[in-house]
């Protein structure tokens, strides 16, 4: 991943039109010499974790985590124990602790979690004295050609020195990869006495070392699996270079990391020049990334009272933001189709939600060129996005554009449906969605009329159209389109989702060709799409805010500021006195609008308001089934005699007399 590709056509982007380095376990196809996974398997080598779970329990996808920079064509995947995955290569670390060595992939208590729900992957593993903590990021830095890098380190947070060893291995996260050569050269960019080293994977610069090894150790399909030999102390010091015809080399990198000293290497990614990069100048930590990405997230705020749930929107919030590389939007931020029904449409629905309208507005700008004689899927996505996009933000310059193309894809759709030629359930039910907020895009802009003219073609699409089921992105389109019908029970199917995601907040998804990708950052925007159902829904009348009771929610307060909809922005809070919850809000409609009826059915079904600020004292909401509704509140000494709860004075209790008198 660490080579920036922009295919133009999808049919580029399949895994057959990528390196044939990617290949995935459950087919076991075999690398140039004809070894499969079963066979290093056997042979002792050090697998992925997901390649071994496949292998021994016959698990299905497993998932991984995206790092990158905003606007990058690559996002980088980061596995469950911390292997950074390349180009059918991938970096994995090992520790040399004071009582034995300790490979992630394989060890048991490893422990993997976001830097400020960013997109920083830290990876912790247990040894004695602390632990030894590895982070993965995305960074900008210059050089030569390209700015793009992915950072790795490793910090020893524990009372005693340990040896860090990066490998460079022949795997992707869920298969064999392919190296024929590893090469170790100096470059510049080292700091005071150390030298920078590159390491070059088949002649590409693909990492830079900010120091020479200690200790050098290589492995080959003929010479057998690396890890033997830095395990039996038998790396050796000078810079070798690895080679295998089958596809297997491998080169391990042992250096000595003090207490609290923190190893850094660099990867270059994207296009480098025929310059060999030197070590950045200036690498940033990793807490300062974290901090970094809290910049594109601060609006709208949300504070959710679903600790689970607001956690992982805020992971989701960064994450969609992988998908987008100033002109496209793609699933795995990387490979997929730019025009995908069920990702492209989420994707930027998710954009429009979160108030980025600029990034919609960067993609659908190139839209029309791609529009000759498109897909019936293409037209779905096109009619969804468009019709979302104005509806929220009021952009009359993009719908001036895409107005044209808009009323190609209706006309299209229908004489599709007369034909009989759309027969998938979900493509149907994706069709019906896109054309109601296509109608609702026309009302609002003034064209009731028009708008009224596409119940029928929605009425025939509804007829033979079911819900999407198969991955977690469709799951949760669905999850959210049941929200926004006011379907309370699939709360609980929401809930499910969230805690079935990884620990980072990611699920695996669907991806070029029939593989699976691990990380499916239209997942990740379908749940965007529904926590905001909870939150807010436009309606025929006005618009509804917390329009569902959420049983987990009662008496917690939630804040929502400056959030996007189709009918103005809006901020609300909700403050509870006891059993009767108190709303404040602050609504700002789109100009030249009707006065818009606020409502909040989830709490209190008979109050509304045209008005666009105030506070109300809400009717009394009763606690859920099992919920106790009375809290015993300790008194302040100090608090006033006459504010103090009516009850009987206390009885006297007579001074115990000490047996045998007193003084």
């Amino acid at each position: 991943m660490f080579r920036r590709r922009r295919p133009s056509d999808p049919v580029d982007r399949s895994a057959g039109a990528t390196l044939t380095s990617h290949r995935s376990v459950e087919s076991a196809t075999p690398v140039a010499g004809g070894v499969s996974a079963e066979d290093l398997n056997a042979a002792g080598w050090l697998l992925p974790r997901a390649v071994a779970s496949r292998l021994r329990l016959h698990a299905g996808p497993a998932p991984s985590t995206l790092i990158g920079t905003l606007s990058s064509p690559t996002a980088t995947p980061v596995d469950a124990a911390g292997l950074v995955v390349g180009q059918g290569w991938s970096l994995d670390w090992w520790i040399g602790a004071d009582d034995r060595w300790r490979m992630a992939a394989r060890e048991p208590a490893v422990r993997q979690s976001l830097l400020g729900e960013s997109p920083v992957v830290e990876t912790s593993l247990r040894i004695p004295g602390g632990s030894a903590v590895h982070r993965a990021y995305g960074i900008r830095a210059p050089r030569d050609v390209g700015d793009e890098w992915v950072s790795v380190e490793v910090e020893n947070q524990s009372s005693i020195p340990f040896a860090t060893v990066l490998v460079v291995r022949p795997f992707v996260i869920d298969g064999l990869g392919s190296i024929s050569s590893i090469t170790v050269e100096p470059t510049g960019g080292g700091k005071g006495r150390d030298v920078a080293h590159l390491v070059r994977i088949d002649g590409r610069p693909s990492i830079v070392l900010p120091r020479r090894p200690a200790r050098v150790a290589v492995g080959s399909h003929a010479a057998g699996d690396v890890v033997d030999r830095v395990t039996a102390g038998a790396a050796g010091e000078d810079l070798v270079e690895a080679s295998c015809p089958d596809g297997l080399a491998t080169m391990a990198f042992v250096f000595a990391t003090a207490h609290t000293a923190t190893l850094r290497v660099a990867l270059p990614v994207g296009e480098i020049g025929p310059v060999a990069p030197h070590y950045p100048s200036a690498v940033p930590d990793a807490a300062s990334v974290a901090a970094g990405w809290d910049v594109h997230r601060r609006e709208p705020r949300l504070e959710i009272p679903d600790t689970r749930l607001g956690l992982a929107v805020e992971r989701a919030r960064a994450q969609i933001q992988l998908a987008h590389d100033g002109e496209v939007v793609r699933r795995d931020g990387q490979r997929c189709p730019s025009m995908e029904v069920g990702a492209t449409d989420v994707l930027l629905g998710a954009f429009d939600l979160v108030d980025r309208p600029l990034e919609v507005g960067s993609v659908m700008a190139r839209w029309p060129e791609k529009l000759i004689s498109p897909p019936v899927e293409t037209d779905i996505v096109v009619l969804g996005a468009v019709a979302r996009h104005w509806s929220i933000h009021r952009v009359d310059a993009m719908l001036d554009l895409m107005l044209p193309h808009v009323a190609a894809a209706i006309e299209r759709l229908d004489r599709a449906e007369r034909q009989g030629a759309i027969i998938d359930p979900v493509l149907r039910w994706r069709a019906a969605q896109s054309l109601e907020r296509a109608a609702r895009m026309l009302r609002l802009s003034g064209q009731p009329a028009a708008g009224d003219a596409l119940e029928t073609l929605i009425l025939r699409f509804s007829d033979g159209m079911a819900p999407p089921e198969g991955s977690a992105a469709g799951r949760l389109e669905a999850i959210t389109r049941a929200l926004l019908e006011g379907d309370v029970a699939t709360i609980g199917a929401l809930d499910s989702e969230v805690r079935g995601a990884s620990p980072t907040g990611t699920w695996p998804g669907p991806g070029p060709s029939g593989r699976q990708i691990g990380c499916d950052l239209a997942a990740s925007a379908g749940l965007i799409h529904a926590a905001r159902a909870l939150l807010v829904a436009e309606r025929a009348e006005g618009l509804a805010l917390l329009p569902l009771p959420v049983d987990g929610w009662y008496g917690a307060g939630v804040e929502v500021h400056d959030l996007p909809t189709e009918l103005g922005h809006i901020s609300y809070a909700v403050r509870w006195h006891g059993i009767r919850p108190a709303l404040l809000w602050d609504f700002e409609p789109h100009p030249g609008g009707e006065p818009v009826l606020l409502t909040i059915p989830g709490l209190d079904p008979a109050w509304s308001t045209t008005e666009t600020r105030g506070d109300a004292l809400l009717a009394e909401v009763l606690p859920p089934e099992g919920l106790a509704s009375l809290t015993v509140v300790s008194e302040h000494p100090d608090i006033d005699p006459v504010m103090r709860r009516p009850a009987d004075e206390p009885a006297e209790t007579p001074s115990p007399t000490i047996e045998g008198g007193t003084f």
